[in-house]
């Protein structure tokens, strides 16, 4: 029988959670499905008698449709049926999922399993997080078979594991690298080396100048972009135990030798002309229209840059090119400020085993394989990339293979606040604008974060 926790908290927590929560930005969803949720089952027929080994077991799936469809859902679905003849796989799919199985999170009937990623408008999946109502995976990632595939950096995160706990709670999916992207046929005609130190870089930005470009831009009116260059940067220079500080606000983290000197990198775009004049006031598209152009050498962004911008004019000759942001010393960890959207299973599953038994089947080498050919989309798994190289860009395919190449994933999230309208990230790179455009110095960035701390550690969600 399905248990009633969350419906035992519809006057408490949850009320104030499921029902009311949000997130920040969504994937673009696909066309509307028409597809209605699953009936909720009257209350006399919610009991299930363990099945026979002649009876089948039914497993709920409840999927997000959207930028990656309900194609790939469909047939891991039927795949996993044929492997095991006593399952019945069904798949829920719709663009607003997180709204349909608002009320059976509600009613105590749960789906076994779940892909909603956290940034989803909905919020449920963050409700579920804050309240503590999803189903320890732990065993799931500790299986040889599971653990050995995953790439380094996906599992034991702050995403992953969100209480500290040492205990995994989410899994994760479709993941996206970020990164500075620039057109190769640029670099081959001048003769230039991709940069891989901040020295490098700047090095680079001189000898761009004298062509007439400069050296970078970025989504001037979402200076959220520059986390790509910005995050690995501080996790390189201080290490990410050091930087887990600074993320959960701890007193004087902010104004660590390393971090200072990350922000330092950034503030010098203020020099030389190596940002592209303008940046500061241009939206995200407008910025990677001009670079498309041949305004600027690089942009920062993800690997959705490319269909993004896929109608918009360029330079002649132009191909994409990308490549990981600098490091202080060519010797440095490299990171890559990466994301990825999460799949998980309700505490309040009936079916929990099975459950996880169709999670590890979306690591296997067949579920792979039909992800990237349906949704044009990978877990993160070892040599996964091989199978995406056919179905995407260059490009694309270059984003996804940086972590065979030795560079390491950094996942970060700041440490959830309540009870203020200060939001940390935000604070942080708000001040992007006035740190390149020379207005604030990378000290001064560093210690109007250490005061945002000090302001918002008391209000830390526990």
């Amino acid at each position: 029988m399905k248990r009633k926790l969350i419906a035992a908290l519809m006057t408490t927590a949850l009320m104030g959670s499921v029902f009311t929560g949000c997130a920040q930005g969504d994937v673009e969803p696909a066309p509307e499905t028409g597809e209605q949720p699953v009936a909720e089952k009257p209350a006399d027929e919610q009991k299930e008698e363990p099945a026979t080994s002649e009876e089948k077991q039914t497993l709920d799936v409840a999927v997000f449709e959207g930028g990656y469809g309900r194609a790939y859902w469909d047939a891991v679905a039927e795949a996993f049926e044929k492997q095991n003849p006593n399952v019945d796989v069904v798949i829920n799919a719709n663009p607003e999922i997180g709204e349909i199985i608002r009320p059976d999170l509600l009613s105590g009937n749960a789906p076994d399993f779940i892909y909603l990623p956290t940034t989803n408008k909905s919020g449920v999946t963050n409700a579920l997080i804050k309240d503590k109502l999803l189903a320890d995976i732990s065993d799931v990632f500790e299986d040889p078979a599971i653990k050995d595939k995953i790439l380094p950096g996906f599992i034991d995160n702050v995403a992953t594991s969100p209480y500290g706990d040492g205990k995994v709670y989410l899994a994760p999916l479709y993941y996206s690298t970020t990164g500075l992207f620039y057109n190769k046929t640029v670099f081959e005609q001048n003769g230039w080396e991709v940069p891989v130190t901040w020295d490098d870089f700047y090095a680079l930005g001189d000898k761009a100048k004298e062509k007439g470009r400069a050296l970078i831009t970025y989504q001037g009116l979402a200076p959220g972009y520059m986390e790509a260059m910005l995050i690995p940067a501080m996790v390189a220079s201080v290490g990410p135990e050091n930087f887990e500080k600074a993320l959960n606000y701890e007193d004087g983290a902010w104004e660590q030798e390393g971090i200072v000197k990350a922000m330092e990198q950034v503030a010098k775009m203020s020099t030389n002309n190596y940002l592209m004049e303008g940046t500061v006031a241009l939206s995200h598209t407008q910025a990677q229209q001009q670079w498309l152009k041949g305004d600027a050498l690089f942009i920062p962004c993800g690997s959705w840059l490319e269909g993004e911008m896929a109608e918009s004019p360029r330079e002649d000759g132009f191909e994409w090119g990308f490549t990981a942001p600098p490091v202080m010393n060519a010797e440095d960890t490299k990171y890559v400020f990466t994301t990825f959207e999460e799949m998980f299973i309700p505490a309040d599953s009936d079916q929990i085993d099975l459950a996880k038994e169709f999670l590890k089947f979306q690591y296997s080498d067949e579920a792979v394989a039909l992800n990237a050919e349906k949704a044009k989309g990978i877990p993160p798994v070892k040599g996964a990339a091989e199978q995406l190289k056919q179905y995407v860009s260059g490009a694309t395919y270059e984003t996804y293979k940086l972590f065979d190449q030795g560079y390491e994933p950094t996942i970060v999230r700041f440490a959830s606040v309540q009870g203020t309208e200060l939001d940390p990230r935000t604070e942080l790179f708000n001040q992007v604008a006035p740190v390149v455009s020379g207005e604030m110095s990378a000290v001064e960035w560093a210690a109007y974060m250490e005061n945002i701390s000090n302001s918002v550690r008391d209000y830390v969600v526990k």
